[in-house]
C-alpha cells in the first residue's frame, strides 16, 4: 500500500508539472529569449518553459511534421513567417486571443487575434565604417547597386531566415526580381543566418549587410565599428508574430505568457535587447527616437510566390 501511494505521488507530481510547463517553438535569439523567460518565470513562479529554438524554415518544417503527424508539441509558436500563420489561422489551428493590453496597436493583432505582434524588428543596411573607410555610407536600397560597393554587400540565406525571406518578397515586389540579379552581378553574397552575418560583418569579412537591426544594435554595444542605417525608401517591417497554437494542452499559460510579453517589464526588456517595443510608451532602444519609415508589407506577395522566389533565389546563388 506504502509503495502505491508513493507511486500516486510521483504520477500527481509529473502531471502537475506537465500542466505547469508550456513549449515555445522559435526562431528568436535565445540569449534574448531566455532572458525573457526568465523574467516570466520570476513573476509567475512555478511555471516552466521549455524551448525549441533554429532558424525559421526548420522551426515550420518540424511544427508542420507533428501536425501532420497530429502530434503537435508546441504551445506556442514564434517566428518571422506571417505566411506560415495565415496558414495555421486559415486551418484554425490558432487560438484567438483578445486585445485588452492598455496602448496596444489593435492592427498588429492580426486575423482576429490570432497572432501577435509584441515587438517590431527591421531589415536595414548595417555597415562597418572601420571596412568602409572613405566610401560614402549608402542611403538608400538601389545604392548597394554602386560598383563601389562591389564584394562588401552580404544578406542571410531566405531558406533560414524568415527575415531575409522578408527581404527577398519586399525586393522582388517593389524592384522585381531582376534586383538580386543585379546584386548578385555586383558580388552579393549569402550567409546562413543574421547572427553570422552580423558577426563577419562585425570582423569585417564585410562592409555591408542587409539584415536586422536589433542584433546590430547589440555589437555597437560591445564596441564593434557598426552603424544601422534605415534607407531613405524604406525599411522592411519583419513580422515575427506569436499565437498560441489550438491545440495546445495549457492554453491559459499560453496566454499568460503571451500577454506578459506586453507588460511594461517585457516591453522594456526588449528595448534594452535592441528592439523597437509595440507598445508606443515604452522606452526605445538607442539610437531610434521615433517611428521608423518602412515600406508597405508584401506578406500577401510573399505568400502567393513563396516557392518561385525561394527557386529563383536558389538557382541564382547555387544553393542547395
Amino acid at each position: 500500500m506504502r509503495r502505491f501511494f508513493l507511486a500516486s505521488l510521483v504520477t500527481l507530481g509529473l502531471a502537475l508539472a506537465q500542466q505547469q510547463t508550456i513549449t515555445l517553438y522559435t526562431s528568436e535569439v535565445l540569449t534574448n529569449v531566455n532572458p525573457m523567460i526568465e523574467l516570466f518565470k520570476r513573476a509567475n513562479p512555478g511555471i516552466n518553459v521549455q524551448v525549441f529554438r533554429s532558424g525559421t524554415g526548420e522551426v515550420i518544417t518540424r511544427l508542420r511534421a507533428e501536425l501532420e503527424a497530429n502530434n503537435p508539441q508546441a504551445d506556442l509558436l514564434w517566428v518571422a513567417d506571417e505566411t506560415f500563420f495565415r496558414e495555421l489561422a486559415a486551418a484554425n489551428r490558432l487560438r484567438p486571443v483578445r486585445a485588452t493590453t492598455t496602448g496596444f496597436p489593435v492592427k498588429f493583432a492580426y486575423q482576429g487575434g490570432r497572432y501577435y505582434e509584441v515587438r517590431l524588428l527591421y531589415n536595414g543596411i548595417a555597415v562597418n565604417t572601420r571596412k568602409l573607410g572613405n566610401l560614402p555610407e549608402p542611403r538608400s536600397w538601389r545604392d548597394l547597386l554602386k560598383p563601389e560597393y562591389r564584394d562588401l554587400v552580404g544578406m542571410p540565406n531566405p531558406n533560414f531566415s524568415g527575415a531575409a525571406l522578408s527581404t527577398l518578397g519586399t525586393f522582388s515586389q517593389r524592384f522585381g526580381f531582376g534586383f538580386f540579379e543585379q546584386l548578385q552581378r555586383n558580388g552579393l553574397k549569402v550567409e546562413q543566418s543574421n547572427p553570422i552575418l552580423q558577426q563577419k560583418l562585425a570582423e569585417g569579412q564585410y562592409g555591408i549587410a542587409i539584415i536586422t537591426d536589433f542584433g546590430i544594435r547589440d555589437l555597437i554595444r560591445q564596441g564593434a565599428p557598426l552603424k544601422v542605417i534605415y534607407p531613405r525608401d524604406g525599411a522592411i517591417l519583419v513580422p515575427t508574430p506569436i499565437g498560441i497554437l489550438s491545440s495546445s494542452r495549457n492554453p491559459a499559460l499560453a496566454e499568460r505568457f503571451l500577454r506578459f510579453l506586453l507588460s511594461p517589464e517585457a516591453q522594456a526588456l526588449f528595448a534594452q535587447q535592441g528592439y523597437v517595443p509595440v507598445i508606443a510608451s515604452a522606452p526605445r532602444p538607442a539610437g531610434v527616437s521615433g517611428e521608423v519609415l518602412s515600406v508597405p508589407s508584401a506578406a500577401d506577395y510573399i505568400q502567393a510566390n513563396r516557392q518561385t522566389l525561394l527557386t529563383q533565389f536558389n538557382t541564382l546563388f547555387n544553393l542547395r
